[in-house]
């Protein structure tokens, strides 16, 4: 699969000169509370076993970071889930609500999903914003969802329908 456009960003698929970008990206304080560096699986963002497809999220020639998504293709619910990081010196640019609707857009119109969904810590409200500007609402909580460092938190569910993707 080649680059996908996006208004500000181009997302394409991960390589192996972007890995060392990526892993300085996830270590920095801002990313590192929500995904941790060292919880992660050897030969990630490559060939780590993961059943995720995932983009380097480009803002001209820079590595601004990564999306990635999953997909459940069980007939009765069959949809899409995502997760993003982005470089904290880029927040507040608009970078990952395009890289959101970018990726959300491919996974509507080209593989048939007609929802997707995302469940960042209750508390990570930069993600929140992210995906509620770009049209996910809040489906509920799951309480104490994911052990991250010494803590158990919960996680926020949200969604997207295709049918009020605009």
């Amino acid at each position: 699969m080649g680059g996908m456009a996006g208004e500000h960003v181009v997302l394409r698929p991960v390589s192996a000169d972007d890995v060392p970008v990526l892993l300085h990206i996830i270590s920095t304080p801002e990313v590192k509370q929500w995904w941790d560096a060292a919880d992660l699986d050897a030969g990630w963002p490559l060939s780590d076993g993961s059943a995720s497809t995932r983009f380097t999220i480009l803002a001209g020639r820079r590595i601004a970071g990564l999306i990635q998504y999953w997909e459940n293709d069980d007939p009765r619910d069959r949809h899409a889930g995502l997760e993003i990081f982005l470089d904290p010196d880029l927040h507040g640019r608009g970078l990952g609500r395009d890289a959101v609707r970018t990726l959300a857009r491919h996974l509507f119109g080209e593989r048939g999903h007609h929802r997707i969904v995302i469940d960042p810590a209750a508390t990570n409200e930069v993600a929140i914003r992210c995906c509620a500007a770009v049209g996910f609402r809040p489906v509920g909580m799951m309480h104490r969802r994911e052990r991250h460092t010494n803590s158990v938190r919960d996680g926020l569910v949200m969604d997207l329908l295709s049918s009020e993707f605009g």
